[in-house]
């Protein structure tokens, strides 16, 4: 049969400054990211305007977090830590990364994988949530690059309640809790972030908003958070409605509370990217203080903690052998 491959999917970023107006190109004109519905026809001209627009505010965005995003080495060292969980399972399988907006896009991964002589592979999206957006966009261009190459890709699909998911988000907001004073710590609300989404995406049948939701509720049973676990979203772009509370407003309702600690957790992010280094780190620390608050904690996501990993080579092998691979 020749070696399994498994396919670890995920978003991208740019590798230099240079990079970053390509990158917001390729992200603007996919279809899925920005759905224009009959006037799909006007998306590259679209994407070109957007990205030179937020070029220059991305790129300084980039320069605080070291000018470029780690999204690829820590994917890179995700799958390879996969692999290797899968390893201590009896499957031998390699290791690749599929980005959807920045290198290394799906075909270099096909190409890879030819080159390896893999013709049978496992697609695993680092989105446990499923959106058109993301997991739906990524498993597209995957396809769309397989095309005639001969190999044949199960997918897994998303896994917001996989239990080694929920413990290893679990256990990132309990580091994350332990760095707040301990008088504060048992009090202190704890803020799940996730990355928006438009409103009007979800009226058209978009699971992520309940698959989100999910996810929270395992982790707030998990650590018997109660009413200090709130769901809130962060990243919006454009003029229409996204869902809610944005982040920024939660924050401020923690304030408002007179609560002086709080914990947040980027609980649709499973490596560090601009959204949490910069967005949240930077940002969002600096709104907090500035509102009152004098104990900021993040929680690191979720990387290449084993119980998430475990639970990733897990969903791969039973992709695997549901189709009589393993």
């Amino acid at each position: 049969m020749g070696p399994l491959g498994v396919v670890l999917l995920n978003l991208g970023g740019p590798d230099s400054p240079e990079a970053v107006e390509p990158f917001l190109r390729n992200l603007f004109a996919d279809p899925e990211v920005i759905q224009l519905g009959w006037l799909r026809f006007l998306q590259p001209t679209l994407a070109k305007m957007i990205a030179r627009r937020r070029a220059p505010l991305s790129r300084e965005a980039y320069a605080q977090i070291g000018g470029k995003s780690p999204i690829r080495a820590e994917s890179e060292a995700q799958a390879a830590a996969v692999v290797e969980a899968m390893g201590r399972q009896g499957i031998t399988a390699r290791p690749y990364v599929a980005m959807a907006c920045w290198h290394p896009f799906s075909e270099e991964a096909v190409a890879a994988m030819r080159a390896d002589g893999v013709r049978k592979a496992v697609a695993v999206p680092l989105y446990p949530h499923h959106s058109r957006t993301t997991t739906g966009s990524s498993l597209t261009l995957l396809d769309r690059a397989a095309q005639g190459s001969g190999l044949d890709i199960a997918r897994v699909d998303s896994y917001p309640d996989a239990p080694g998911y929920v413990e290893a988000l679990a256990a990132r907001v309990r580091e994350a809790l332990a760095q707040l004073p301990e008088e504060v710590r048992a009090e202190a609300p704890v803020l799940f972030s996730a990355h928006g989404l438009p409103e009007s995406y979800i009226r058209r049948g978009d699971r992520y908003l309940d698959e989100i939701r999910i996810s929270v509720a395992a982790v707030t049973r998990a650590l018997a958070l109660g009413a200090r676990a709130r769901l809130c979203f962060q990243s919006r772009v454009g003029p229409q409605k996204w869902l809610g509370p944005y982040t920024e407003e939660a924050i401020d309702q923690v304030a408002e509370s007179g609560q002086t600690a709080l914990c947040l957790c980027p609980v649709a992010f499973t490596g560090e990217h601009i959204e949490t280094l910069q967005e949240i780190d930077i940002l969002y620390r600096q709104r907090a203080h500035q509102r009152g608050i004098r104990h900021f904690a993040r929680a690191r996501t979720v990387g290449v903690h084993p119980a998430f990993v475990q639970a990733l080579a897990q969903l791969a092998v039973g992709a695997a052998r549901a189709r009589g691979w393993a």
